[in-house]
């Protein structure tokens, strides 16, 4: 197998992520206009439940299974990394099934003890069979990511996406009128029938992968090793995942508690959740690249005790972690409405979005962070940071949902994530000694995002009456302010610098 430069494997994972996110995004608005707000509320319901079992499965283990095989294929002894990524896959196929197992059997409880919606059931049997699919699958990708071979796992999301769209095109589609419920679990379906396309693609990559040496690592030795090192990551995920799920449940809970009746309480869950958000969250996509790339660029330079370059690395990277935050504030404020009553229309998501645009002035650098705070090998505090996160929004929704409705949920998301980029800097700044540059991280991305008004106001008079012709000339006017002002303000930096240099050495 060849071994892919580091850079080669970022780009790659960088332009599969991109391709996956269109997908899923075209996926999702598809999907969101054929069960409309009400389906997709129901459809992030059951979400969380299958994101807690998977999330603390292969979390940890995926990690493991990825340092073991860096380690032992950097000591030329490739057969223990296959060794290792065997009986991880064994591991998790027996525990994914005993997990789908046990919520197929519980599935009916869940539905109404826990998520207080019976038709959820049908989603939940319909996600039961992915648990043990995309578990073990995780064993293989990590392998590959320990190899330095990211073309595998890069071509297995995209077909993932490909076949996950083929279902909900041509079964959801005719059912979603007749049984919202039913339509939902198909939805669902889509989800097992990608992740079978992800597993068989990484699976056939994998097969290929031979070594004729002798084994110097037993499979139970391998399995003590990925059972102790990723005990600690799953149960970080687990907790995360555990609040995450909290906070879904009880939202619509609240909302009902305010005076919407239970349809409308879903509907607005859907709305946030399953509509808004992704758009949100789309520009993750650099961000959850970067931070990744973080990881190794961070602790390289800090075991060569090159405190400069690691500096300099993470001040470049906040400074992008801050300048797509206030770009894409500055986008969606200013065109949310449009561009949200365009995509899902008369669903009133477009005046939502535009409120929780001042999300993405946090969100991305958060996602950052996370990443410089794993290089520097302080995962323990991102637990703690995100669990403060939670109690935050958990808290918000309690006690002002009910009072202020959907405002309440959402100035509580951006103080929570507020609050956890204020700790991880401070953190940092204690770890690193890393200086603060209010410049280049705050007062020039705040003048762009202030430049999509005036931006914006000056398309208002252009002579065009089809609302989709006057969105793209508005965002395309927009686009075309911030692109000059970035290369106008930021025309000395060196992105690239930051992640592709060469580690020297300390002397």
């Amino acid at each position: 197998m060849k071994k892919e430069t580091y850079q080669a494997g970022a780009f790659k994972l960088m332009a599969a992520a991109f391709i996956v996110r269109i997908l899923g995004f075209a996926n999702r608005i598809y999907m969101s206009n054929i069960l409309g707000a009400e389906g997709m509320g129901l459809f992030q319901l059951a979400s969380p439940v299958y994101s807690l079992i998977i999330l603390t499965l292969t979390a940890g283990v995926s990690i493991s299974v990825s340092g073991l095989t860096a380690k032992e294929k950097a000591r030329g002894r490739n057969k223990n990394a296959l060794v290792a990524a065997k009986t991880a896959f064994l591991i998790l196929l027996i525990a994914g099934t005993i997990c789908a197992v046990f919520l197929s059997i519980f599935a009916k409880v869940i539905s109404v003890k826990l998520l207080g919606d019976e038709r959820a059931y049908y989603s939940l049997i319909m996600l039961a069979p992915c648990i043990p699919i995309v578990a073990s699958a995780s064993a293989i990708k990590g392998y590959f990511y320990g190899s330095s071979n990211v073309t595998p796992t890069a071509f297995s999301q995209i077909a993932e996406q490909i076949v996950r769209i083929g279902v909900i095109f041509f079964v959801a589609n005719r059912i979603a009128g007749s049984n919202l419920a039913y339509a939902c679990a198909i939805a669902t379906t889509s989800a097992a029938f990608g992740e079978m396309a992800n597993l068989v693609v990484v699976g056939i990559a994998f097969l290929r992968e031979k070594s004729k040496e002798k084994p110097t690592l037993s499979k139970s030795d391998a399995a003590k090793y990925i059972v102790k090192s990723s005990l600690p990551i799953s149960v970080n995920r687990l907790a995360i995942s555990f609040l995450g799920m909290i906070e879904t449940v009880i939202l619509p809970m609240r909302f009902i508690a305010g005076g919407l009746n239970y349809t409308q309480g879903i509907e607005t869950l859907g709305r946030i959740s399953g509509m808004a958000m992704p758009l949100i969250a789309f520009p993750t996509l650099i961000t959850s690249s970067v931070a990744t790339t973080l990881v190794p660029a961070v602790s390289g330079a800090i075991s060569v005790k090159n405190y400069k370059l690691a500096n300099h690395r993470i001040s470049k990277c906040l400074n992008i972690g801050f300048l797509l935050g206030f770009v894409f504030f500055g986008l969606y404020f200013t065109l949310g409405v449009q561009g949200g009553d365009f995509l899902y229309p008369n669903q009133g998501v477009g005046i939502i979005l535009k409120k929780m645009s001042y999300c993405c002035i946090f969100m991305y650098v958060e996602q950052i962070m996370i990443g410089i705070i794993n290089g520097l090998g302080k995962q323990t505090f991102s637990l703690v940071t995100a669990v403060a996160g939670y109690i935050i929004t958990i808290g918000f929704i309690w006690f002002g949902v009910p009072i202020y409705g959907i405002d309440a949920y959402i100035w509580g998301s951006i103080i929570s994530m507020a609050v956890t980029v204020i700790m991880n800097l401070c953190f940092i700044i204690k770890i690193t000694g890393l200086a603060v540059n209010l410049r280049n991280w705050i007062l020039k991305p705040t003048v762009i995002a202030l430049a999509c008004i005036p931006a914006v106001e000056f398309t208002k008079y252009f002579p065009i009456n089809n609302s989709f012709l006057h969105l793209l000339l508005s965002g395309s006017f927009v686009c075309l302010t911030v692109l000059i002002l970035i290369v106008t303000m930021f025309r000395n930096q060196k992105w690239s610098e930051m992640l592709w240099r060469k580690i020297p050495t300390k002397k």
